[in-house]
Parts: C-alpha cells; structure tokens; sequence
C-alpha cells in the first residue's frame, strides 16, 4: 500500500476538519471543479474561475493560477518568503512537499496550516464566483485567510 505524499500533514495541521477534508479531498483529485463537471456533462466548458486563462483543474486552480498565485506573493510577501509562491506550472502537491521542505522544521506545521487555509479561501472564492456571481480580489481574499487564521 502506498501512502498519499501530504497526508500526514493534513491531519497534523492546525485548521478546522472541514478545512482538512477539503485538502484531502484536493490531494485525492476528488475536488468538483470546473474541469471535472464538464466531464461528467455538468457544464459546457473547464474554463477557471478565477482567472479564465486555463483548464480548472484542482492543480490549476490551487497552485498554478494567477490570481492564486496573487494570494500566494503577497501573503508570503509580508514575511520575506516570496521566493516560496508557487510558478504557472506548480502542481499542488508537488509545490507544497517541496516548499515545506525549505520551512525551518520549527515553522512547517504553520506552513501546512496555512496552505491548507489559503486553498481553502480560494476555493471558497472560486465557489463564490461559480454560484454567487460574487467576485473578491486577491487582496480581499488575504484578508478572509488572515481573519480565519
């Protein structure tokens, strides 16, 4: 039996278990996005929600795209980290094993805590945009993450 990379972590993270849930359903590629709807017939096109540059994948839309990217710098911004956002190609996954490997060990469990928050409003921001027609910008949704945290 192989193990999920990350989903230790999840568990171990300082977020609500809806939260966690939410992150292991993402890890697992069980997210309902945008991608995954229409290949069940559910809609007529995969395009973003956040930004309708690209496919919505759960990768795309947690890691790689630009307006979750936005998020990603100016959070990491204010602590001098932003060399750790993840790039247009990140997978989610991926980018968050490797970045949590660069976080001093004293600071890893935040760090999960705070991947784990920040996927979460963005996909609270992309359900807003599916469902409510509601739109927040990247600044607006740091200060959701910041509120929750």
């Amino acid at each position: 039996m192989t193990s999920l990379p990350g989903a230790k972590e999840v568990w171990r993270a300082s977020a609500p278990l809806k939260v966690k849930f939410f992150f292991w359903l993402a890890l697992h590629g069980r997210l309902w996005t945008a991608e995954h709807r229409m290949r069940h017939g559910l809609q007529q096109n995969n395009d973003c929600a956040l930004c309708d540059q690209a496919v919505e994948s759960t990768d795309y839309l947690l890691a790689s795209c630009v307006f979750t990217r936005e998020v990603w710098h100016r959070l990491l911004a204010h602590i001098g980290f932003q060399h750790l956002c993840p790039s247009d190609d990140s997978s989610l996954v991926d980018w968050w094993q490797q970045t949590r490997a660069q976080v001093p060990d004293a600071f890893r469990r935040g760090f999960d805590t705070l991947v784990l928050l920040v996927s979460w409003e963005v996909w609270k921001e992309r359900n807003r945009r599916t469902f409510d027609g509601n739109n927040k910008t990247p600044a607006q949704v740091l200060a959701l993450i910041r509120d929750d945290s």
